[in-house]
């Protein structure tokens, strides 16, 4: 039914923009396997002599039309048909954001990835990075015959209407770069976010201030991280290791090469938790000194 639709696009995409017809790119999918994703182009070949290396600068309207009617997305029926994605499921995101999900997102990898999802008739590209993780983790929980129903037929008006196809000042969506929020901790900028910050960690049941943080210069692009827990906060050492976790996505939108945590003994994270952070040792402990922990991003990585 839909091939006249998706012959014709192609021969469009082919007109206006040249060069291939698709885009594909490797997503994880289901437990977190790749797989090549197929759509439709929507955007010009990066040519640094033409100026167009942005996602901004290689946008074209006729690929901003194809994003609105959500027409690219049409070669994913492929995807479909070979069992790798759903008509509904959380939307397959790129492959270095494995790493960078707190281990209650990562949770959206237990289904399917879909051509549309409970966070795509809910505002699309137009909520932030936890709000719609926050909605993936909805549908991983109560997903059923019904709900995939209802997602369905919610997408149709949402099409029509081009609701949320892009964030303020973006092309299509900002990179997320970590967690913002966990579990009922977030971290929060004091006034005007900064370079380094400082930053709150706030309990969002009570609204109080639990924490505070800042990312301090080490060398040319390190960052030192510096959480100091309130006295009487409930679960210091869960506070302490999400503030950790939260200021690695910081520092890593901060483009910092690595990140540093100096701990007194007491404080030391456990073998688990700090495996999971991605620290390792720098420099140990001396006596009964504290011990610095270090995680290397990479520049625009890690």
């Amino acid at each position: 039914m839909l091939l006249p639709v998706v012959l014709g696009t192609a021969l469009l995409v082919r007109v206006r923009l040249g060069g291939n017809v698709l885009f594909r790119q490797e997503r994880p999918g289901l437990h977190g396997q790749t797989f090549t994703i197929l759509k439709f182009r929507t955007m010009l070949d990066p040519d640094p002599e033409r100026g167009l290396m942005t996602n901004e600068e290689r946008m074209t309207p006729f690929g901003d039309r194809l994003r609105a009617t959500s027409l690219d997305e049409l070669p994913g029926l492929i995807n479909v048909l070979r069992g790798e994605m759903s008509l509904v499921g959380p939307r397959p995101l790129r492959t270095p954001y494995l790493e960078r999900y707190s281990l209650e997102q990562a949770r959206r990898h237990e289904v399917l990835p879909g051509l549309t999802g409970l966070a795509q008739v809910s505002g699309r590209n137009a909520l932030s990075w936890d709000d719609r993780f926050e909605l993936d983790l909805r549908y991983v929980r109560t997903r059923s015959l019904s709900t995939d129903l209802g997602i369905l037929l919610a997408t149709v008006p949402k099409v029509f209407r081009r609701e949320g196809i892009a964030e303020d000042g973006q092309a299509t969506m900002s990179e997320f770069f970590g967690p913002r929020r966990i579990g009922i901790h977030e971290i929060r900028p004091v006034g005007e976010e900064g370079s380094g910050g400082p930053w709150e960690i706030v309990d969002r049941s009570s609204g109080d201030v639990v924490a505070r943080c800042e990312l301090d210069r080490v060398g040319e692009a390190g960052r030192a991280m510096r959480i100091e827990v309130d006295r009487g906060a409930a679960e210091p050492e869960l506070i302490r290791h999400r503030a950790a976790e939260m200021l690695v996505g910081l520092a890593r939108e901060l483009d910092a090469d690595a990140v540093h945590l100096t701990v007194a003994p007491e404080d030391r994270p456990c073998e688990e938790v700090r495996d999971r952070l991605g620290f390792r040792p720098e420099r140990e402990a001396v006596g009964s000194g504290p011990t610095t922990w270090v995680r290397t991003l990479g520049r625009g990585g890690g």
